[in-house]
Order: C-alpha cells, then structure tokens, then sequence
C-alpha cells in the first residue's frame, strides 16, 4: 500500500488536492492532528530512510506519480 502524507499550503490546495486524487481513485484520508499519528510517523520515516519520496508542492507531486 502506497501512503501519501500531504500538508497542504491553504484551504484551496487541500480542497484541489482532494478532489483531483479522488477523481484519480486514489483513498485519501485528511490527517489533521497537531502531532503526527502512528501511521504517519511510520511514512515519515520511511522518507527519510529514503524508502519513499518528498515533494515540496502538487506540482512536483504529480510529476512523482507520472501524473
């Protein structure tokens, strides 16, 4: 299972984000908790033991998934 952890700059990009992965059928789940959860923490992780990827924006996000 792919998870993608997404921190949205503002209200609009959360609202384009959303609609555009699930338009993609990607499951999608808003995670918005001051300090990051379980499963969160472990994605963390495993970017930075470079087992997955970070983007700095949608752009580059999309680019990432071939979009």
């Amino acid at each position: 299972m792919t998870t993608i952890i997404i921190k949205p700059k503002s209200k609009e990009e959360k609202d384009l984000l959303t609609l555009m992965l699930k338009k993609m059928n990607i499951e999608i789940s808003l995670v918005e908790e001051p300090i990051p959860n379980y499963q969160t923490s472990e994605a963390i992780k495993e970017v930075e033991q470079k087992k997955g990827f970070k983007t700095m924006n949608s752009k580059e996000l999309f680019t990432e998934l071939g979009i």
